[in-house]
């Protein structure tokens, strides 16, 4: 009887150590492909620019620090213009243009290859200058006050207060530009 049970005994021991052994081999082979994994792995890293104000944004709107700093950065593509970066901004804008009426992109169309002609016909070179800004959170709209200047070939120079009105549309989780005009206003 003593036999017997040494027998099952030894058996319960070999199926154990045999069991571990399976579990070993398994961690071993999961670890290995683990760090084949990390090792071959591309890594990206996104830099995001430091912001002045505080950054929302909800599924259905977007804060106004928010709509301060693409506004600035739209401002930039479409004011900072020479001869040599139209076309290239014009394709930066358009990437970022709503798309849920033909009219929005063909009028940004339109701004660029009017601006194309004028700067190289003239060497014209703008750059425009933020003073302050209107945020309207509820419209998605910004109405940026400042100087426009521009320089005509080497003496030519002028620097003419203006305002623009920005024009955004939200969704997808994608702030789009919809409509970007200058604001008239009304001599009295």
């Amino acid at each position: 009887m003593n036999l017997s049970v040494a027998l099952n005994g030894g058996n319960r021991i070999a199926k154990q150590r045999n069991l571990f052994l399976v579990l070993t081999i398994a961690l071993a082979v999961t670890s290995s492909a683990l760090s084949l994994k990390i090792v071959t792995m591309e890594e990206r890293i996104i830099m995001v620019p430091p912001f002045n104000s505080e950054i929302i944004v909800s599924n259905k709107n977007v804060s106004s620090g928010y709509l301060e700093q693409m506004s600035m950065v739209f401002l930039n593509s479409l004011l900072d213009l020479s001869s040599s970066d139209v076309l290239h901004k014009r394709d930066m804008i358009l990437k970022y243009t709503s798309n849920n009426k033909a009219g929005f992109a063909k009028k940004i169309n339109e701004y660029f290859a009017d601006a194309e002609v004028k700067y190289k016909n003239f060497d014209l070179v703008t750059y425009f200058t933020v003073k302050n800004m209107e945020i309207n959170e509820v419209k998605n709209e910004v109405i940026a006050h400042g100087v426009l200047t521009s320089r005509y070939g080497k003496r030519g120079f002028e620097q003419t207060p203006t305002s623009y009105r920005l024009s955004f549309e939200f969704g997808g989780g994608y702030l789009r530009l919809k409509e970007f005009n200058q604001v008239l206003e009304e001599k009295k």
